[in-house]
């Protein structure tokens, strides 16, 4: 069984968050609900009323986007984030958690990038530090199909 947990990867270049991963227990509040504002709690409580409150909820925020209020995942996929997020942190199992931008993780270097990071076009591609790349957006849809 998976526990509630927050990851913040650190960006291997200055530390920053390279994504935030809340995963909520069942009937519980997120870790930085005191500091929520009040149309925070109306938006994320009117989300887990539409699931009933009794999944376990996802918060994520990557370099391009995220799923604003959260969203409900079920027991399986639950415990697969809980076990890519374990620290330390490695591509290998972070990409096992199905995150269209690998929560900031670059596959070849094994390392997260903050937003500042990565190098972002407007089409939603980025490139690390280093070089590689791969879309990060995923809303973005190629012009030509």
């Amino acid at each position: 069984m998976p526990e509630a947990f927050v990851a913040k990867p650190p960006c291997a270049v200055c530390g920053r968050p390279a994504a935030h991963i809340e995963l909520v227990a069942p009937g519980t509040r997120p870790a930085d609900w005191p500091r929520w504002s009040q149309a925070q709690r109306d938006a994320y409580n009117a989300a887990r009323q539409r699931d009933g409150g009794q999944q376990w909820w996802l918060l994520f925020s990557g370099i391009e986007a995220g799923n604003g209020s959260g969203r409900p995942v079920d027991l399986a996929h639950a415990d697969r984030i809980a076990v890519a997020f374990t620290q330390p942190y490695r591509y290998a199992a972070v990409t096992g958690a199905g995150f269209y931008d690998d929560a900031g993780f670059c596959g070849q270097c094994d390392a997260p990038f903050c937003y500042h990071h990565w190098n972002v076009s407007s089409t939603g591609y980025g490139t690390c530090p280093q070089g590689h790349g791969k879309s990060l957006d995923p809303h973005w849809w190629p012009d030509n199909l």
